[in-house]
């Protein structure tokens, strides 16, 4: 019990960390699209700077071997996130602010359980519901601006929509090659795996734009901080987390990122912070607080 308890700590500790890591990756992605990074070209670099850490790793053998039965799942994994997942993410932000970005990411939980209730059967707690629906109230607050109202693009909600479906579909085969592999083992085929599919959007759209990019001190630590915290550290907090608290328990930590986000915005002038935008974060906490929650025996 005490090491159950134990292993369920550095769980919540893991997922903290994972989403102060991915609520600044929308501040960095924004600063890169500013400065004229293509969106191809951004997640190349990242990943494969993540890889490089994680031939690090293969080298030092700690990476399991991947069974032939099981390249399906990864090649599907990869092909869900990052690859689907960054499209829509990336080229979401193009067209929207990043705090309204952070809205439609906050939908990821409710999908997700509801994905993995018809692929794995896995139960839904009304705890997590009733908790996550506020943490999404939340995180509607946080884009409100002065007047009341709130910024829309549908081509940019299209294309974070796509991000939230990605995310989903990974869930579910995240959740299954957990049972086999370790979260370095998963992380590092993900993201290896994934790097070849951008290569012809490359050749083909972000080429041309290359003269265009500004290379300096600013973008350079973005794309590390996009490489070694995000696609290599984050997701490997991640799966930990999902490892130890189960998938549905983990996803709504998600809700997390656009206060990390605003926070980080308005530090460097992206965002105004405003009272509402304050009840905002108190709302979020509160719901992702409710949503672990286990007020009668239902699990």
């Amino acid at each position: 019990m005490k090491n159950d308890a134990k292993e369920k700590g550095l769980g919540y500790i893991a997922i903290l960390f994972a989403m102060l890591f991915w609520g600044l990756s929308f501040v960095w992605i924004k600063h890169l699209l500013n400065n004229n990074f293509p969106v191809f070209t951004i997640v190349f670099i990242r990943l494969a700077l993540a890889s490089a850490v994680f031939t690090l790793l293969k080298m030092q053998k700690k990476l399991q071997p991947v069974a032939r039965s099981d390249y399906k799942d990864f090649l599907l994994l990869a092909f869900f996130e990052p690859f689907l997942y960054f499209i829509g993410e990336d080229f979401g932000l193009k067209y929207v602010d990043a705090s309204y970005a952070a809205v439609i990411i906050a939908l990821i939980p409710i999908v997700i359980s509801i994905t993995m209730y018809f692929a794995e059967r896995t139960p839904v707690r009304w705890e997590f519901v009733v908790g996550t629906l506020v943490s999404v109230a939340g995180v509607l607050m946080l884009t409100m601006t002065p007047d009341g109202q709130m910024s829309f693009s549908l081509k940019g909600t299209l294309l974070l929509s796509l991000a939230v479906l990605s995310a989903a579909g990974y869930s579910v085969l995240l959740t299954r090659l957990l049972r086999k592999y370790s979260p370095a083992t998963v992380t590092t085929w993900q993201n290896f795996i994934a790097i070849p599919f951008y290569i012809p959007f490359i050749l083909i759209f972000d080429i041309k734009q290359w003269p265009a990019m500004i290379w300096d001190g600013s973008t350079i630590f973005s794309l590390l901080c996009l490489a070694l915290l995000c696609s290599a550290g984050a997701y490997m907090l991640y799966s930990y987390s999902v490892k130890k608290l189960t998938v549905n328990k983990t996803c709504v930590f998600t809700n997390l990122i656009p206060i990390v986000t605003l926070i980080a915005a308005a530090s460097i002038g992206q965002e105004t912070f405003t009272q509402t935008k304050f009840w905002g974060i108190v709302v979020i906490v509160a719901g992702v607080t409710f949503s672990q929650l286990k007020i009668r025996n239902n699990e």
